[in-house]
């Protein structure tokens, strides 16, 4: 869950290495931290890698720090929240560029989470970007290949279905799944506990040294922060597995009884996370549920 938000954010481009600048969107809150990040990779040939919300001063911001004798030639979306693809058509509009996604944001939706959603559950899509349909449909494992660079798109469902983590050389750019500040939030069925835990896994497996999130600073120590998400929804799925034994309970009675020491404001936060245990649970055949459809749908074990 976040971290307190940081009231002193810079606005202005930051350099990270030769070639790659980072622009913070003006979007600060308990969601998106400091804001959202935009990266731009390469020198003539550019990336823009999550153009971020539909900001007016994000977007001049942003047409302001590309060079004159420089061309954008893709604009690269890790997942279809509104913070991170709002932006991209307007962008591609602008400078002739296309959008690069794995779909909407329903695409990559694993088997048992359909499954789950004829039984009843159904979205409230809160902060997705229903109306986002990339240019183009990027498939795991893919190389978008310019003069200049080699980028290779990872899928990595989990915090959305659709989300995807793009590789450069020996960093990767990991939007809203592997954050230093904070860890993602989960919130089916876009979102899929397993999925995430397993996507965390498959970058592991890259050796990759640093990660450049959506939100916050670099992850210097990415094999730790790794198994430290890996192990917080471990414990979680314990501890909810263990506050139903020999009762019943609603996802806010859950929610209250394991989230102890959150911000009272991000309990509603907290319950998408919950939610999403539960049915990670359901799947595996470890908790039941009288009726998912519903906001006050009781959970017991099997």
């Amino acid at each position: 869950m976040p971290k307190s938000l940081e009231s002193n954010s810079n606005r202005s481009a930051v350099k990270l290495q030769d070639g790659l600048m980072r622009l913070t969107a003006p979007n600060p809150s308990p969601m998106t931290y400091t804001g959202t990040n935009t990266y731009i990779l390469g020198r003539k040939e550019l990336i823009i890698i999550d153009p971020g919300p539909n900001s007016k001063t994000h977007l001049s911001n942003l047409l302001e720090i590309i060079p004159s004798n420089a061309k954008v030639t893709h604009i690269l979306v890790t997942h279809s929240h509104l913070d991170h693809s709002e932006l991209a058509p307007i962008l591609s509009e602008i400078l002739n560029a296309p959008t690069f996604a794995f779909g909407t944001a329903l695409d990559g939706q694993s088997d048992n989470m359909k499954n789950i959603c004829k039984m009843g559950l159904v979205s409230d899509s809160l902060g997705i970007d229903i109306e986002f349909v990339p240019d183009y449909t990027v498939q795991n494992k893919e190389k978008i290949i310019s003069s200049e660079w080699e980028i290779v798109a990872h899928h990595t469902p989990g915090h959305l279905c659709n989300h995807v983590c793009y590789q450069y050389f020996d960093t990767l750019f990991t939007g809203d799944h592997v954050m230093e500040w904070s860890t993602s939030v989960i919130s089916p069925p876009e979102g899929d506990v397993s999925q995430f835990i397993n996507s965390c896994r498959e970058i592991n497996k890259l050796g990759c040294q640093k990660f450049y999130p959506g939100h916050g600073l670099p992850v210097e120590n990415p094999n730790e922060r790794i198994a430290e998400l890996i192990k917080h929804r471990k414990k979680r799925e314990i501890e909810i597995h263990n506050f139903l034994i020999n009762k019943e309970a609603t996802i806010s009675q859950i929610t209250k009884n394991v989230y102890l020491d959150i911000d009272q404001n991000l309990l509603s936060v907290a319950s998408r996370n919950v939610k999403a245990h539960l049915i990670d649970l359901i799947i595996k055949k470890q908790v039941k549920v009288d009726d998912i459809s519903s906001d006050n749908a009781i959970f017991s074990l099997t």
